[in-house]
């Protein structure tokens, strides 16, 4: 770091973090903090005197940095029982910086704290301090240019392949060799049973297609004791992924008898060079997130420590500064005695999982963890910042020491959702049944409503009473997503045939649009969402048709005071009212943004754009929803 770019730390940047400083302060001394803050207040006048260039404010700046710095190299000590502060490993730093994280929503902050490190370990080499090797060194600085390039921290650098060299790698992978075969073998369509799985039947056929040798346990077949049994498609390994992966990009449609190609999977499968590449990649990310994210609802503890672990690897294994396999299968070795063999086997699951991605050409695996550069800007998509804020990495690393975080993203902070099960969908809970307990008085969920079809990705995260009633759920999602109410719409549970909530009829207008509809202001939102993982599906506009998936990420029993409805996130332009679904909004961004385009001044007019303005699609302000937000609630 120069001595004009250590001046970023000023005392206007800085002072804004003091309040949050103290308040961690008040806590309980570790040894490790003690140790690393006495290590640095020796330290504390060189440092001071390094940092001057003679600007105003940077005694203050200097000192606002070491506070940084202590916090780092504390948590450094507690993952590596170091005593040094004058060495560090890089692997190790980047774990202790990327858990300091967990502590700051502000991306701004996050930059601070990185350049604060950066600017100790110029201060060490720079006055002769350092006391780690030269590889370790440079190791490090190499892990600071990473992270601080175009001072963004959630980003990883993705390479700029030709497009032929890239879809020659994504038609080569094995992922997408057998997802051709599946599709191809779906052809017109394939029968489905009423929760939209493959029937017994077919899985001999289907799983063929992705590698596995399975028959169905039909009534009457006679086992054969070559071909192992199953008795759903849930038990064949690999098919409900990929499955899973083809209904979340699109490529099949679920109807209520029969699994049907989409539009887009003629692209998939025949495509030009672009559209293919376009949907071998976008397929993948999907198929990540379905693999990687997917919880055992049997051990949803286990399942969200071996999430967290396998995207912290994936993530660093993106970057210039791979993991190596060792340093996963000796989680044991740091954990505390009783843990030993409980973090052995989540190492050696974790290998596990990711050694079945490497067999689908997602991952190669050596002495390192390795992202394949064409796949790297897929691992991007599938864990952005909504994943990484929902998994809790840092907790994960408390318990399990692991060394793999992702140097280039912030540390996550809540569970991934359980997958609803097929007794949460359907019709509303009965009065005093378990599923009841999501509508408990002063109980909060916290949903994540994502538009369908979208791409790039358009969804917000919201907090909302367990007891709001769905009517007002309608308002909320038409405020967070510029809706004008101007169209029809409803909720909907358990899948195509499920039941259905919308405004009340009385004149029975709507009877011939099939069963009539439950009154939506008389069902409350805790009622049909009564889990972690629990969804339904919000419709707006039955021509446009808009659908909205919500999930429920959490359910919280402690209210913080705070503004409800509240939105704490989301990303993705609201699209325009009548702008012809997603497909249609699509072809007016790319239409507003290119100068070429036969309809860019007609579309810039329909949306009002002034002369040198630019439509960004992934633009969100949650701020500005927030304040439109409480002009109604």
């Amino acid at each position: 770091m120069s001595r004009n770019s250590r001046n970023r730390h000023n005392a206007k940047d800085t002072t804004s973090r003091k309040a949050s400083k103290g308040a961690a302060g008040s806590a309980s001394t570790s040894m490790s903090t003690f140790r690393a803050g006495r290590a640095i207040d020796a330290l504390t006048p060189a440092f001071v005197q390094w940092f001057d260039d003679g600007s105003a404010g940077t005694a203050t700046a200097a000192l606002e940095c070491l506070a940084d710095i202590k916090e780092v190299i504390s948590r450094y000590m507690e993952g590596t029982a170091a005593a040094e502060v004058t060495a560090f490993e890089s692997i190790p730093l980047a774990v202790a910086i990327t858990d300091v994280l967990v502590s700051t929503d502000e991306e701004a902050d996050a930059a601070l704290i990185v350049d604060a490190m950066a600017a100790y370990i110029s201060f060490l080499t720079e006055t002769g301090r350092w006391a780690g090797s030269a590889e370790q060194l440079a190791q490090i600085m190499d892990f600071f240019e990473t992270v601080q390039a175009d001072d963004d921290l959630g980003r990883i650098d993705i390479p700029d392949l030709a497009e032929d060299e890239a879809l020659e790698v994504f038609a080569g992978l094995p992922l997408i060799q057998r997802t051709t075969a599946l599709l191809k073998w779906i052809g017109a369509g394939r029968p489905v049973t009423g929760t939209g799985a493959l029937r017994l039947i077919d899985l001999h056929e289907a799983a063929a297609c992705v590698g596995i040798s399975v028959r169905g346990a039909v009534k009457g077949a006679q086992p054969d004791g070559a071909v192992p049994t199953v008795r759903s498609m849930q038990d064949v390994p690999l098919l409900p992924q990929i499955w899973a992966a083809l209904e979340a990009a699109e490529l099949i449609e679920i109807k209520a008898t029969k699994a049907v190609p989409s539009k887009d999977a003629v692209g998939f499968l025949s495509g030009t060079s672009p559209e293919r590449l376009a949907e071998y990649s976008y397929f993948s990310t999907r198929f990540l997130e379905q693999t990687v994210l997917g919880m055992d609802p049997a051990f949803p503890d286990v399942s969200a420590i071996l999430s967290g672990l396998e995207v912290s690897i994936l993530i660093a294994a993106s970057t210039p500064e791979p993991p190596p396999v060792e340093r996963v299968l000796a989680l044991a070795d740091q954990a505390p005695e009783e843990e030993k063999m409980m973090a052995d086997i989540i190492g050696r699951m974790t290998v596990g999982r990711l050694e079945r991605l490497a067999e689908l050409g997602l991952l190669t695996i050596d002495t390192h963890f390795r992202v394949p550069p064409a796949l790297i800007g897929c691992i991007v998509d599938a864990f952005d910042d909504d994943v990484i804020d929902r998994l809790e990495l840092g907790e994960a690393v408390d318990h399990t020491t692991a060394q793999e975080q992702g140097p280039a993203r912030k540390a996550p902070k809540a569970t991934p959702a359980k997958k609803a099960t097929p007794a949460q969908k359907g019709s509303p809970a009965q009065k005093g049944s378990p599923a009841q307990k999501g509508s408990a008085a002063g109980t909060i969920l916290q949903l994540k409503i994502q538009l369908k079809n979208a791409k790039p990705p358009i969804w917000r995260r919201v907090l909302v009473p367990a007891s709001m009633p769905l009517d007002e759920l309608h308002t909320v999602i038409q405020t967070l997503f510029g809706w004008l109410d101007y169209h029809l719409h409803n909720f909907q549970t358990g899948g195509f045939r499920g039941p259905s909530y919308a405004p009340a009829d009385p004149d029975d207008v709507l009877d011939s649009f099939g069963e009539p509809s439950i009154d939506e202001s008389t069902v409350r939102l805790g009622e049909l969402l009564a889990e972690v993982g629990s969804k339904m599906v919000y419709t707006y506009d039955f021509g446009d048709d808009w659908e909205h998936t919500i999930v429920v990420e959490k359910i919280l029993t402690v209210d913080d005071g705070g503004q409800l409805p509240r939105c704490t996130g989301g990303r993705g332009a609201a699209p325009a009212e009548d702008s012809g679904g997603t497909l249609g909004w699509t072809n007016i961004v790319q239409a507003v943004n290119d100068p070429e385009h036969e309809e860019h001044e007609e579309y810039r007019q329909w949306l009002g754009l002034q002369p040198g303005e630019t439509l960004d699609p992934k633009a969100f302000d949650v701020e500005q929803a927030n304040e439109d937000l409480a002009d109604i609630f």
